[in-house]
């Protein structure tokens, strides 16, 4: 776990815990100033949005707390916020499905409403859906739309030889292919647990949301199940996709980190992944290296692809926040144009609102088509009624690459947790 603070108090007590520093502004405000305290899993687009709400108001100071890894920030922020000590502004997950999802966090009155907002007014249906408490409540502001889809090192991809499969039976002929050229089709970091997860969403946007909408809300309903759907089928394909070769050796050994270093580097043509995670396979990328992305199939025919696209990152106010207008300032600003470009660009998003100084390149444009062809699906886990779904799915992942429990198991305990949740 890499840990980021800006006010070097908080960052000794962070040094067990993993490694630290100092970033980013300055430590302690001066007469004058407003401080506005913030956390986010991940610094880069974050930090980009704070540089610039900062330049944009002079006097203000952002004290930024950053954790690179997502199931640490989940756990560092829930305790801040059940003691007391938690930022007055800090990054989500839309929707529902873990500890730090909206409508989780709502629940338990830990969000400011900010449905007063001018932004809030203007959002659409599906936006408010998972930007919302249980309540009815906007409590969050949208800032990017992500999409899970076959990530391509375009340099690797075109020095191999070989053509972006559309099909499932040319998945797996690619993954042959690939390995006869001794270069990983895709690279899998499952030791980084919430990965898991990403492969089984693309393939079940085809094979279980995508023909049925209405799924989680029959499951919802107790007539339909886990194991008794298309999921069974989309786990044993993840299986294939291993026993084919298709992803590098010991995935639960690789970490997200090493995983996107395989993807920069080319030692992997590609990764089944989220959009965003082109920003860290940038870091170990040659220099002029480019990526794509296409959607990845489950099915003998291309026309029954459907793209899983949903809100990506979202924010939210402390309910008990120290400087809750400026925190609300801080909304605004990422709510405004200039704020949803600056972090779709930063991120390898698309903006989530209205941003006209917008252009998607060869990442986003394939999840704009999706979208306006209604071949896109929303992430299952914000439909979940609750955390422990998807932490069972993780876990259970690694636990069916190990070998040790089985798809009927896996599957089984989502079931169990869904209908405990339920």
């Amino acid at each position: 776990m890499k840990i980021i603070k800006t006010f070097a108090s908080v960052c000794c007590l962070a040094v067990a815990a993993g490694a630290c520093s100092t970033s980013g502004g300055q430590t302690t405000a001066t007469p004058g100033e407003q401080t506005l305290t913030f956390a986010a899993a991940g610094q880069g687009p974050a930090q980009a949005a704070v540089d610039a709400f900062m330049k944009a108001n002079p006097g203000v100071v952002v004290k930024t707390t950053y954790t690179e890894d997502d199931a640490s920030y989940q756990q560092q922020l829930r305790t801040q916020l059940a003691s007391g000590t938690a930022p007055d502004v800090f990054r989500m997950w839309p929707g529902g499905g873990n500890t730090m999802a909206v409508r989780d966090l709502g629940a338990d009155g830990m969000l400011m409403d900010l449905s007063g907002e001018s932004w809030a007014g203007g959002l659409s249906a599906d936006l408010k859906a998972v930007t919302s408490d249980p309540a009815g409540k906007v409590v969050a502001v949208p800032v990017t739309i992500g999409a899970i889809g076959a990530v391509w090192n375009d340099q690797a991809l075109a020095k191999s030889g070989l053509s972006k499969p559309t099909t499932w039976p040319e998945v797996l002929a690619f993954c042959k292919d690939a390995k006869a050229k001794g270069v990983v089709a895709f690279a899998l970091g499952l030791k980084s647990a919430w990965v898991t997860q990403l492969v089984p969403y693309a393939l079940t946007a085809s094979l279980v949301y995508g023909p049925n909408p209405q799924f989680t809300q029959q499951q919802k309903d107790g007539q339909a199940s886990f194991a008794k759907s298309a999921w069974k089928q989309a786990m044993e394909q993840y299986l294939e996709l291993r026993d084919s070769g298709c992803f590098n050796d010991s995935p639960n050994g690789v970490g997200y980190d090493e995983q996107m270093q395989l993807l920069g580097q080319g030692k992997a043509l590609g990764a089944v992944h989220v959009l965003s995670a082109v920003q860290s396979a940038l870091n170990s990328a040659p220099e002029g290296t480019t990526f794509s992305m296409s959607p990845f199939p489950a099915t003998g025919s291309a026309d029954e692809t459907y793209l899983p696209v949903s809100v990506g990152i979202v924010y939210g106010v402390n309910a008990k926040a120290k400087n809750p207008a400026l925190a609300k300032k801080f909304m605004q600003f990422l709510a405004s144009p200039e704020g949803q470009a600056g972090y779709a660009e930063k991120s390898g998003s698309s903006p989530a609102l209205s941003s006209p100084a917008f252009k998607p390149d060869a990442l986003q444009q394939p999840v704009l088509e999706a979208v306006r062809n209604g071949r896109s699906t929303v992430y299952p886990d914000q439909g979940w009624p609750g955390p422990k779904v998807q932490q069972e799915h993780l876990t259970s992942v690694q636990e069916l690459f190990n070998g040790t429990i089985d798809v009927p198991t896996l599957l089984g305990r989502m079931d169990k947790a869904f209908g405990e949740a339920r």
